[in-house]
């Protein structure tokens, strides 16, 4: 069972997993030994999946792409296949398989300097999936506000929040490059153990983590969480609205912003420019939040999909 003191350590972890136990264990009023055992039972019931970080894309001139699949029958075996070539590739940043009930079955998130290149991911992505393709559509992201499920776990303290926005230009030597890709699969790795696996020296491994995080690079470490575990769904909307709404749009991103049951919301442009997930505990709970959403939206929307997530494969 997770019990509310659980819930106060990953809200902390989803805050800065890699800061010291004993700042933890003194904002839940629990010793050191205490959290280290609650942490370590959370990582073996599966609570805890993964340890990685968030990365500022934007800030090394990188737009993201969102492309979702409608898949005809296909076995596990088959897809598993596929998903190793999707996430070997180098600017997929995440990769989600969608419950049966979600109009899409899989979501890839995408991230390119140019649209030149995305368009060469797309076409490589679908290329694997061709016999197994209903449908498909692709939009851009132009601004976004991500939570992850912090606010469900501690409604009482400040939740963290990463924006991006337009991209810019900032050079990343490659040793930057070398420890990012380590801390994606692995952010609390020792200093000492991702030193001795880039062949590095430690001072040197410290100084460029503390470089990435001052220049904003790194936005945060965090764990990925099995929300099944915690009593919680994820639901994800992606809609087309009337550009001419676009003060009805702003009003519902503040507004969201607000909401603890918001976890991201991205304006975007294409043939979606909308998209928010948020977190139900049941189906009143959901059933109050879209009520919520109909209402502000109204007749802006043009379509909506709702999507809710399955399980993240990357």
């Amino acid at each position: 069972m997770i019990d509310e003191t659980d819930k106060l350590i990953l809200f902390e972890l989803l805050q800065d997993c890699r800061q010291p136990l004993s700042k933890i264990a003194k904002t839940v009023k629990l010793s050191q030994q205490r959290v280290h055992y609650r942490i370590k039972k959370l990582e073996e019931q599966g609570v805890i999946k993964k340890y990685t970080i968030n990365i500022n894309y934007p800030k090394l001139g990188y737009s993201r792409h969102s492309l979702y699949l409608d898949l005809l029958s296909v076995d596990g075996k088959e897809v598993d296949k596929y998903l190793k070539h999707i996430t070997d590739i180098n600017e997929v940043s995440c990769c989600y398989m969608l419950h049966d009930v979600s109009e899409w079955k899989m979501y890839i998130s995408v991230w390119t300097k140019n649209i030149e290149r995305y368009d060469e991911i797309q076409t490589k992505i679908i290329s694997k999936f061709h016999k197994h393709i209903k449908n498909y559509i692709s939009f851009q992201s132009i601004r976004s506000h991500t939570y992850f499920v912090a606010r469900m776990l501690n409604r009482k303290k400040e939740a963290k929040c990463d924006i991006k926005g337009n991209p810019e230009n900032f050079e990343l030597k490659d040793i930057d490059w070398k420890i990012i890709n380590k801390l994606r699969k692995k952010s609390n790795i020792p200093i000492l153990e991702l030193a001795n696996s880039l062949k590095v020296d430690v001072n040197t491994i410290k100084r460029r983590i503390d470089f990435l995080l001052k220049e904003n690079i790194i936005e945060r470490f965090y764990t990925i969480l099995d929300l099944k575990k915690l009593d919680l769904r994820e639901y994800t909307f992606i809609s087309r609205i009337n550009p001419s709404h676009n003060h009805e749009i702003e009003k519902f991103i503040e507004y969201a912003k607000k909401d603890y049951h918001f976890g991201i919301i991205i304006k975007a442009v294409g043939y979606v420019n909308l998209y928010y997930a948020f977190y139900a505990k049941d189906n009143a709970e959901l059933k109050s939040i879209t009520a919520k959403v109909d209402k502000m939206l109204g007749k802006a929307v043009l379509h909506t999909y709702k999507i809710e997530v399955e399980d993240m494969i990357s």
